[in-house]
């Protein structure tokens, strides 16, 4: 098992500079004049340094629930903003999983130990890791249970659990199914997207169908089953086998992609490649065995059909103690997945204004990536920071998430978005929508530093 990466130089400052380096050397002179122009590399990837401001004196306990993406970087936001308050993050894995470097281990450019790192590095100085789960959040005491029996009381709370992937909600299916032969998910884990890796191959080798999913939830990473469905196209193009395999994408929804543009570039680049696209409904039961798996109608049926190579992408939703706890939107088109009801602006709590969300868990209408959670950094914890000294909370979300949508192993489009699902791109001189190599390399080099960097509380857009 590959083991979680551990540079030599811990300053992934240093790490930012040199990958920033690689990727100048293969621009041309004609483009890098232009990035040059967009006041360099950095802020023309959509970040920027955090919003300067004076460290606040407050006693407050501040419970941050989760050490993931979101949490980590809300914790380190709110280090640097707060003078003398208790922080303790709530999180039981000694892992950190780069999550959106998932797909390139499905590509086969990062190996697993790429995308893992020691969560202690990232723990910001000063603050408390509780190591366990969360059990049980009660609003009304200002509590949280812990599954080790620690109780812990809060003054403000941030919720930043991430979602629980509901393999289970699909009739057949087991998490730990995943990854026998045929049944793969890049959303697993960084082992399953190996695991896809090398079963694309091994399908290859023997030809077939092969179907990819999407269900009928919010997910994160919106564009990474499109992602998958590319990955292992262009794997079976470049070992000669892709001709020997008939691809379908299953879809409940009449659009691939929530922005105009990019759904028409995916369609169309479907049709060029030979992808099918099934838009009766989402994957509803998977008999593992028999290799069959069962969509839904659009009369409301099921309709069973055999494959060789299975990639599902879960039905997703918030975890169970959000919903127990009364802390979840209880109306409109969110309720069903239990996510943590929020101001979708300031991402404070509908009804506690002591608690806040950011990361997968929150209500909004869109944005489970991790850029959102860079822009949710750049508002959410200073929005706590105003509640504590008694205003109201002065920064806006709008809703922003980018995805560097892969469309082959070298090649990406740059899709950058709001609220308002119209195109907010960095780079106005450039067509982001033209799958190119340099967004590749901006995924394949630069967002992971970056990433890392943000988990410091550093280059919050």
């Amino acid at each position: 098992m590959h083991q979680p990466e551990d540079p030599k130089h811990p300053e992934i400052d240093q790490a930012l500079a040199r990958q920033a380096r690689e990727t100048l050397r293969g621009l041309s002179r004609r483009d890098f004049l232009k990035i040059a122009g967009a006041a360099g590399l950095v802020s023309a990837t959509g970040v920027q340094a955090a919003p300067a401001r004076a460290a606040v004196s407050s006693q407050a306990r501040i419970v941050v629930l989760g050490g993931g993406a979101a949490g980590m970087t809300m914790a380190a936001r709110l280090r640097d903003l707060l003078d003398g308050a208790r922080i303790t993050i709530v999180e039981p894995s000694e892992i950190h999983h780069y999550q959106p470097g998932w797909t390139l281990v499905a590509a086969g450019v990062y190996s697993v130990g790429e995308v893992q790192r020691r969560n202690e590095r990232y723990i910001p100085r000063g603050v408390d890791w509780v190591r366990s789960a969360v059990a049980a959040i009660d609003p009304e005491s200002q509590r949280v249970e812990t599954t080790d029996g620690d109780r812990l009381d809060y003054d403000f709370l941030v919720v930043a659990t991430g979602l629980h992937l509901d393999f289970e909600a699909i009739e057949g299916l087991r998490r730990e199914d995943i990854g026998r032969p045929g049944l793969t998910s890049l959303y697993a884990s960084a082992e399953a997207a190996r695991d896809a890796y090398e079963q694309v191959h091994a399908f290859g080798e023997n030809g077939g169908v092969a179907r990819f999913t999407i269900p009928n939830t919010p997910i994160k990473c919106a564009g990474a089953p499109i992602k998958a469905t590319f990955i292992a196209d262009d794997l079976l193009r470049s070992a000669g086998q892709r001709a020997g395999a008939d691809f379908h994408y299953h879809t409940g929804s009449d659009t691939l992609f929530s922005v105009q543009r990019f759904d028409r570039m995916v369609r169309d680049l479907y049709a060029e490649r030979g992808v099918s696209v099934n838009d009766g409904g989402a994957l509803v039961a998977v008999d593992v065995d028999a290799r069959q798996a069962q969509f839904e109608t659009r009369d409301g049926g099921r309709e069973t059909v055999d494959y060789d190579y299975l990639h599902v992408t879960p039905p997703m939703r918030a975890h169970d103690f959000v919903r127990d706890a009364g802390l979840a939107v209880e109306d409109g088109p969110l309720a069903a997945g239990g996510w943590l009801a929020v101001d979708d602006r300031t991402l404070q709590h509908t009804d506690y204004p002591n608690i806040f969300g950011a990361g997968d868990v929150v209500a909004t209408a869109i944005g489970k990536t991790a850029s959102t959670v860079r822009s949710h950094g750049a508002v959410m914890p200073d929005n706590l920071v105003d509640v504590i000294q008694d205003r109201e909370p002065s920064r806006q979300f709008d809703g922003y998430t980018s995805c560097p949508l892969i469309t082959e192993v070298g090649k990406a489009a740059l899709v950058e978005f709001d609220y308002t699902l119209q195109e907010v791109p960095t780079f106005s001189f450039l067509d982001q929508g033209e799958p190119s190599w340099m967004w590749w390399r901006l995924k394949v080099h630069m967002i992971k530093p970056l990433y890392f960097n943000m988990l410091r509380g550093r280059y919050l857009r």
